[in-house]
């Protein structure tokens, strides 16, 4: 009665340890304000990638390649299934684990040790000994405090991280290809500005030579002019750098690129244009944003954590039982006599080591801490990655009217000093100063329609895509 009765108050005090392992999660609240201070636009998602806003096949090829076969992508979804792993293991841990065991083995006895020195006192002994055994054998952690619901719900919170993370890596790969590729395009714009720049340089510097040759020009001038030309094509080679180097990155990006599509990449095209739309409110980007949602599922297996610790402080009790047959002979193996039964209650509880559970729980707190700490960093740095994309956005599309103005203004004054100078009102080098003005605006314009083309990447990327 007394081992009962014992038995029963450890399980009573088990039962009410179960109430004390963790509490339920809720999810932190994040300091982010109402609304965005740059005030974006509030455009309802138009159910495509945010690529094919752009409309350009080039691009549409060179994500579909990095999505598929970068190995960053790759690399994440690999932690996805480790993860998978995991928690199936912790779900597994809840459940009773059964094994089989058998075993046939015969021995031939020493007769000057063990049972084969009674040979001399026992006619007929037979020093050849056959043993044969079939046991299965069941085992269940009775899961009282509630350790391995908490390990089941950590593994799981690991496991949405994990494929959260894996969509965040989706979603700068093609941000990055994204990125590269419009680098890439205005490089060779400016590149091809710079070449018709540069020929007009050339035949200002030719006429400021030959008014050289008959007197008409200083020495200055004409050092002046050849410098000019100098620089400019040292930029073309810049902007030949800038594009291999793009060419380059988007290789990485999507796990290597056939010779084929790097020969397209290398044939000058216009920089894609899209236009720039922000998804909603600060509060829609811990709904759109995977980074946010990886970060706060680790604080939930934080917290799932410390229940597991926690945990550590009440006993744990184990059901066990096998079934099996054991004997000497084959043929009798599985008779009533050669059965064996057997049954039990274990009990583990670290009554003496609470000093080390302390440990434990004060560790795990701390990485509760740390992981909501990070979430709401991470909430705060999202919302400043919009604020920042929205003024990118606007600053490059301001600059790109006033190029733009600047274009049409700079053409303007060279086509009518392209008259003049067929009337013979103006010198050719007046003129050629004016072309060369203009390709200036035109070079100004086109980095300025990149800066917004990337910035628009940069937006998409901050909304969550």
């Amino acid at each position: 009665m007394t081992t009962n009765r014992s038995l029963a108050a450890l399980i009573g005090l088990a039962l009410l340890g179960g109430c004390a392992a963790g509490t339920e999660y809720r999810r932190p609240a994040l300091p982010l304000p109402a609304a965005f201070h740059n005030a974006p636009l509030i455009v309802e998602p138009g159910g495509r990638p945010w690529w094919r806003d752009f409309a350009d096949p080039m691009l549409d090829d060179l994500v579909a390649r990095g999505l598929k076969g970068g190995f960053d992508v790759e690399a994440a979804m690999a932690r996805v299934d480790q993860a998978r792993a995991a928690a199936g293991s912790a779900r597994a841990a809840r459940m009773p684990s059964g094994s089989l065991d058998g075993s046939a083995v015969r021995t031939r006895q020493s007769l000057r040790a063990g049972l084969g020195q009674i040979a001399d006192y026992v006619p007929d002994f037979d020093r050849t000994q056959d043993s044969f055994e079939l046991v299965g054998g069941a085992s269940w952690e009775l899961d009282l405090a509630g350790g391995l619901k908490r390990g089941r719900e950590a593994a799981v919170a690991e496991l949405e991280a994990a494929v959260a993370d894996s969509q965040a890596v989706r979603l700068t790969v093609a941000a990055e290809i994204g990125d590269a590729y419009i680098l890439l395009r205005s490089a060779q714009r400016r590149r091809s500005i710079a070449v018709d720049q540069a020929a007009a340089a050339q035949k200002l510097e030719n006429i400021v030579r030959a008014r050289f040759v008959h007197g008409a020009a200083a020495r200055f001038e004409l050092d002046q002019s050849r410098a000019s030309t100098a620089a400019i094509r040292a930029g073309i080679a810049e902007f030949d750098q800038a594009a291999q180097a793009q060419l380059a990155r988007l290789a990485v990006l999507a796990g290597g690129l056939p010779d084929s599509v790097v020969q397209a990449l290398e044939r000058p095209e216009p920089v894609p244009v899209a236009g720039f739309a922000a998804m909603g409110l600060p509060a829609d980007l811990m709904r759109r944003r995977p980074d946010l949602v990886a970060a706060e599922r680790r604080v939930a297996a934080g917290h799932a954590r410390l229940g597991v610790a926690l945990a550590e402080y009440y006993p744990k009790f184990t059901l066990s039982g096998l079934l099996g047959f054991q004997g000497n002979d084959a043929g009798r193996l599985f008779s009533g006599p050669a059965s064996v039964v057997q049954g039990g209650l274990g009990l583990r509880w670290r009554l003496f080591d609470f000093g080390r559970v302390d440990a434990e729980v004060a560790r795990a707190k701390g990485a509760e801490r740390e992981a909501i700490a990070q979430f709401r960093n991470a909430a705060l740095r999202a919302a400043e990655d919009v604020e920042r994309a929205v003024v990118a956005w606007r600053t490059a599309r301001e600059r790109e009217a006033v190029h733009a103005e600047e274009v049409r203004a700079a053409t303007a004054a060279c086509d009518a000093l392209d008259r003049a100078y067929r009337a013979g009102h103006v010198s050719l080098a007046e003129l050629v100063e004016a072309q060369r003005r203009v390709l200036q605006a035109a070079d100004a314009l086109a980095l300025a329609q990149g800066d917004a083309a990337r910035a628009t990447v940069a937006g998409w990327r901050a909304f969550g895509g």
